[in-house]
């Protein structure tokens, strides 16, 4: 049973994707708080990569309930949108925007390594 499980979580294409990337943002059109996260990053001229999860379940119908529960294994959370930064969760639109009340985002971002070497 529990073979079966794994089956149905993709946490594998996750992993690929936000290490891939200095900032991800898994979002859907309809989300208000998605957006206000990637306007927020936009004003802070931060480069982030989008996951449209509608995109993701029209592109691939079979496979994007396990790209769903890879998510959710990830990250413990159900709701958009879910921010990663140097490949860690950081969570939603709250903790984006903490961070930068508090002044730590773009030191957060700058300590990712550069992207080229995400790739290695």
């Amino acid at each position: 049973m529990g073979n079966a499980l794994a089956a149905k979580v993709n946490t594998e294409q996750i992993q690929k994707e936000v290490t891939s990337h200095q900032v991800v943002v898994y979002s859907k059109p309809s989300c208000g708080f998605c957006t206000r996260a990637k306007s927020l990053l936009a004003e802070e001229h931060i480069d982030y990569y989008q996951v449209d999860l509608n995109a993701v379940e029209k592109q691939d119908p079979s496979g994007f309930q396990s790209y769903v529960n890879g998510l959710v294994a990830t990250t413990k959370q159900t709701s958009v949108p879910q921010i990663f930064i140097c490949g860690q969760f950081i969570g939603g639109f709250a903790e984006l925007k903490s961070l930068q009340e508090k002044g730590r985002l773009h030191t957060i971002v700058d300590q990712c390594p550069p992207i080229d070497s995400l790739h290695k």
